[in-house]
């Protein structure tokens, strides 16, 4: 009969001994992000969106629940036909030890803009009133806190444009649950600045390699009126349009499917970064629209000219300041991952550039150091925080579950344990 050791027998061991059979409970530390101590399965909440039915979240537990364990949103990719399966979130809750909510959004050609922006609000109301207030309790499960989370929102690709605009709104100084911290993954946060490509557009418009100085026989400086003028830099969108994961007629056909009118993507809560500028294109009329006067692929219109393509785009774009002279809105400590070849990474630049510049220029509580983005501030400790940072990765940089576990603990690790 094999013999067990009870509570007192474990006492009376000798320290080295104890330590032994501790090692043979558990062989990680509790601390670890590896621990092999129990994980809680998900749950689900069916949550009601005013008189248009409901969305469904999924929550994630903490392995380790404790006052301190922040709250992660996370919000989907969206309608994209992307060739890679949804990584899942439990990495993610384990790596960051953080009650994980993934909000199922809708969005469709028959739950077109502004269904999903919608749904988000009352899904993060849900969540501030349930999990963020108090004692957290659900379905059974319970958590120790004992007062208010700290709430971070992630999301990619569409869900990073919903998640961009949810914190830029609700991150108030004051008010319990606002949102800390925010990271995107190759996010969508200008509609406007899409375009359709032709490939004599695209030959035209890319820049010729540098030829470096002239050799001669002559020593003296050109003229500087001879000088040829250097080549404009080729965007993302279109050096990459013809990206094999996600393409720019990819993005333009989901565009036409999910906006029922062009001004639906012009508004700002659709599109974040126009709560820093104006857009970047007109409205078209309503008689006109990119499907109809162009075809979906960009190798089919090759006698299309760049200035047919560039109808409506803005050559200069005003900006605005952001959050509004007089707001409670507070920007949150942001992380932008970008893909070094997807058709987003400019979009996700100058995001973290307009908020980096929000910073340095208006700052929030404690701010007034730095410029652009990465801007610093003091956070009350003699320590300096990276308020707005630019991750840039090779490929298109698209999450999978080794993405979102850095996730999780850049949030454990950085921005909730200072949230």
């Amino acid at each position: 009969m094999r013999r067990r050791f009870s509570q007192q027998t474990f006492i009376l061991l000798r320290p080295r001994l104890r330590s032994h059979v501790r090692n043979l409970i558990h062989p990680h530390p509790l601390n670890s992000p590896f621990s092999t101590i129990f994980t809680p399965q998900p749950t689900q909440a069916l949550v009601p969106v005013g008189l248009n039915g409901s969305i469904s979240l999924t929550i994630h537990h903490p392995p380790r629940p404790s006052a301190l364990s922040p709250i992660l949103i996370y919000l989907p990719c969206g309608p994209l036909p992307l060739p890679l399966p949804a990584p899942s979130l439990a990495p993610l809750a384990l790596s960051a030890n953080a009650t994980v909510v993934s909000l199922g959004y809708r969005l469709s050609s028959s739950a077109q803009y502004p269904t999903p922006i919608h749904d988000v609000a009352a899904g993060y109301d849900w969540v501030v009133k349930h999990l963020v207030h108090g004692s957290a309790a659900h379905n059974g499960w319970q958590s120790p806190r004992t007062g208010s989370a700290p709430v971070t929102v992630c999301g990619e690709l569409i869900g990073g444009s919903l998640a961009a605009m949810l914190a830029l709104t609700e991150c108030h100084a004051n008010k319990h649950g606002a949102v800390k911290a925010l990271v995107l993954g190759k996010p969508v946060v200008d509609w406007t600045a899409m375009y359709p490509i032709a490939s004599s557009v695209a030959e035209d418009l890319t820049p010729a390699e540098d030829e470096g100085p002239a050799v001669g026989n002559s020593t003296k400086a050109a003229h500087p009126k001879s000088r040829k003028k250097k080549p404009a830099p080729v965007d993302s969108w279109l050096a990459h349009a013809s990206s094999p994961l996600l393409s720019a007629s990819t993005l333009l056909q989901a565009r036409d499917a999910l906006f029922a009118k062009p001004e639906h993507y012009h508004d700002p809560f659709a599109s974040p970064l126009l709560f820093f500028r104006s857009a970047s294109s007109d409205i078209p009329p309503p008689e006109y629209t990119f499907s109809h006067h162009f075809p979906d692929s960009v190798s089919s219109a090759p006698s299309l000219s760049q200035a047919a393509v560039t109808t409506f785009l803005k050559p200069r774009r005003a900006y605005m300041r952001y959050p509004p002279l007089g707001s409670a809105l507070v920007l949150p400590r942001t992380r932008v991952d970008v893909g070094r070849e997807s058709v987003l990474r400019d979009q996700g630049v100058e995001l973290a550039e307009a908020m980096g510049r929000s910073w340095a220029l208006y700052g929030g509580q404690g701010a007034g150091r730095g410029k652009g983005a990465g801007a610093e501030r003091g956070d009350g400790h003699g320590e300096d925080v990276v308020n707005v940072e630019v991750r840039e990765v090779e490929g298109e940089g698209l999450w999978g579950e080794e993405e979102l576990v850095g996730v999780g603990r850049l949030v454990a690790e950085t921005l909730g344990s200072r949230a």
